[in-house]
């Protein structure tokens, strides 16, 4: 998403269409046309026990708050009252943030 943020390409939609046949050219994805605009970072919320070297941890949301502006892509689901289990992978979810300048991204 960082990359897809910064220079509008859909990278998934892009590969697909390589693997159909296309060419960059024939995409627009030439190094000289594709332009950085602005910043983004992402953060990885896990549900992971640091005090036990990062392992899976399980429980129950007891609060979640979820993020939210001009900017924000959040992708995964969280909610309160979700019962995290041991039989999924421990990322809930992407936080994504977008800004014009650095310190409108952070």
């Amino acid at each position: 998403p960082v990359t897809e943020e910064v220079t509008g390409v859909d990278l998934v939609q892009s590969q697909i269409k390589i693997a159909s046949g296309y060419s960059l050219e024939e995409l627009g994805l030439t190094q000289d046309k594709i332009k950085v605009n602005g910043y983004a970072i992402q953060a990885r919320v896990t549900t992971e026990n640091p005090s036990k070297g990062f392992q899976p941890d399980t429980g129950k949301i007891r609060v979640y708050r979820e993020a939210s502006g001009q900017g924000i892509r959040l992708d995964g689901v969280g909610y309160t009252g979700q019962v995290i289990t041991p039989y999924y992978d421990s990322l809930l979810m992407k936080v994504t943030a977008r800004g014009n300048t650095f310190q409108n991204t952070v």
